[in-house]
């Protein structure tokens, strides 16, 4: 299984609710009917009031069930057809934050 991971902030002015909102009610759609994901994980930031803000709002997990099926959504994400899903992106997300890489997981239980 290949793991790949993104951090991501939040466009100014959109409070994380409605950044989470937005993401969960219409973009985790919208993806799900263009990439070959296994599974598909958010982890929005929970902050402390006394808290400095981070820098991102949300680590996104997706998980591929295989290498063909990763660089068949990174070829999608470099296609004219990814167009659908940037300019969801540009609804919610500062574009430019963001943060993504493969991961080598490792699980202690």
């Amino acid at each position: 299984m290949i793991k790949a991971m993104s951090l991501l902030k939040r466009k100014p002015g959109i409070t994380l609710d409605e950044f989470a909102r937005h993401y969960e009610e219409v973009h985790v759609p919208l993806a799900m009917k263009h990439f070959p994901f296994k599974k598909y994980v958010r982890n929005y930031v929970s902050k402390p009031e006394e808290a400095e803000e981070p820098w991102f709002d949300c680590i996104t997990e997706v998980w591929f069930e295989t290498m063909k099926d990763c660089q068949a959504a990174a070829e999608f994400s470099a296609s004219e057809s990814y167009k659908v899903i940037s300019d969801d992106e540009e609804k919610f997300m500062d574009r430019g934050k963001i943060v993504a890489f493969i991961v080598d997981e490792r699980v202690t239980l």
